[in-house]
């Protein structure tokens, strides 16, 4: 849908706006906007099923650069007009500075930058969708848990490294597989999330995993898709992540964000 030559020659223009693109793109670059089209895409699948006679919250949670929230405020502003509001947290507070002036001179008057600990986000309650890209190690696991304290209608995360639970997995079962380190660490990515995915289902979230992206453009591709509502495999949930848990002697930090929390259902 977004493959449109009409709105990919505007999302080009608005790149070199943001000095995403230039006249010297490298191929890190060149595959960065793929990227954000892409999840972009996605974002739009969650955003129309919602009324447009409201307005929608979102919340990018290790927001970086905040290249993501940009295009997608941009789309739903100019492109495909909506009401729209939304918030992006990151530790970093020069570059939370950087983007608050950037937003400021483009007039995306509904965009609102936060430094701090996504764990200490005050704002934003009940938003319509909760969204991360390649957040780094335990990111992730702060980015899924803001969704569901914050009781989001939808969640989306692509995960970006394991570090937090690669120096604890192991395996009796399958050490003819994780010998070898470019298997280990593939197997690591899927049990890694398969068992963030079973904690959302455990949480009340319908989650299932996804390839947002084709991998010529980042082999990190692999998204998580929640949403809030009854979920199919609520029943084995638990079961299957203590299963897992066992097998490979992990336990992803999402686990104690919500048993801190009583979150876990």
């Amino acid at each position: 849908m977004l493959n449109n030559q009409k709105i990919r020659e505007s999302f080009d223009s608005f790149f070199r706006q943001i000095g995403l693109k230039t006249e010297n793109s490298n191929a890190d670059q060149l595959a960065k906007m793929e990227q954000l089209v892409a999840y972009l895409e996605i974002i739009q699948s969650q955003v129309r099923k919602y009324s447009s006679k409201r307005e929608i919250t979102l919340i990018e949670s290790c927001a970086g650069n905040c290249y993501l929230s940009f295009l997608v405020y941009y789309y739903f502003t100019e492109i495909n007009p909506r009401k729209v509001k939304i918030y992006c947290i990151d530790h970093n507070e020069r570059l939370m500075e950087k983007c608050n002036n950037k937003a400021e001179a483009f007039g995306f008057e509904n965009m609102y930058f936060h430094a701090g600990d996504v764990l200490s986000f005050q704002e934003g309650n009940d938003p319509h969708l909760v969204y991360s890209l390649h957040a780094c190690d335990d990111a992730t696991d702060r980015t899924i848990y803001l969704g569901i304290i914050k009781n989001a209608k939808n969640i989306l995360s692509v995960s970006c490294c394991q570090h937090s639970i690669k120096k604890f997995f192991s395996t009796k079962s399958y050490k003819s597989l994780t010998r070898h380190r470019v298997f280990k660490d593939r197997l690591l990515y899927m049990v890694g999330d398969s068992m963030r995915t079973l904690l959302m289902e455990m949480s009340g979230y319908s989650a299932d995993v996804i390839e947002f992206v084709s991998s010529r453009y980042t082999n990190k591709n692999a998204m998580i898709r929640a949403r809030k509502g009854t979920p199919k495999l609520k029943t084995l949930a638990k079961s299957e992540y203590e299963e897992l848990s066992n097998e490979f002697r992990i336990r992803p930090k999402l686990e104690n964000y919500l048993i801190e929390s009583n979150s876990v259902m």
